[in-house]
């Protein structure tokens, strides 16, 4: 082995000239993970619709509560599934007059012809007129709404949890579950 080496003055040397450099290749290489942003909370997107009892809304800023739970819906099949929730959404909204709760099917955009065709068609399956108020059906760009809130698929409803600004509080899919139940009662009473 060379005695160059094992001399400690060749590495103070060294290391007193390389140390600069390696301070700033190790900075350089954290920097991307020192400006990695923290994933942004989903909010719900900005859409204008009409409820079944044609009033305009504005979501999510008119949308009546401080907290809104959306159980939005992507096939007619899935509406069992959306009356699971009913029980629990009617019942917090009679005790939290800040909550409110609507169902909002999710369609792509369509012709108004069609659209109209579809609305009438949801207007005449509900029996209790209270409730056309509560549903809002929604035409979309699906694609661009799934990417807005996360949403992976189609093939289960999703319960958002959204406060007047449209940022979602709290989430689940799929029929409700007791334990769905205790955290939505959980979550809608914290605010």
């Amino acid at each position: 082995m060379d005695p160059l080496f094992l001399d400690p003055c060749f590495w103070t040397f060294r290391l007193r000239h390389r140390f600069p450099f390696l301070i700033l290749t190790l900075v350089c290489s954290l920097l991307p993970l020192l400006n990695a942003q923290q994933p942004k909370q989903a909010v719900f997107p900005p859409i204008t619709s009409y409820s079944l009892d044609k009033q305009k809304v504005a979501l999510p800023g008119e949308l009546e509560g401080q907290l809104n739970l959306l159980l939005i819906s992507f096939k007619p099949e899935q509406q069992n599934d959306i009356d699971s929730w009913l029980p629990a959404a009617q019942a917090l909204q009679h005790t939290n007059f800040q909550f409110r709760y609507y169902q909002l099917p999710v369609a792509e955009k369509e012709n108004f012809i069609f659209r109209w065709w579809e609305t009438s068609s949801m207007r005449s399956d509900q029996s209790d007129p209270e409730t056309l108020h509560w549903i809002i059906p929604l035409w979309v760009d699906r694609r661009k709404f799934f990417d807005d809130l996360a949403i992976p698929n189609e093939k289960q409803i999703i319960a958002l949890l959204i406060d007047r600004q449209g940022r979602i509080q709290w989430r689940a899919t799929g029929p409700m579950t007791p334990d769905q139940r205790t955290a939505l009662m959980t979550a809608a009473g914290q605010h």
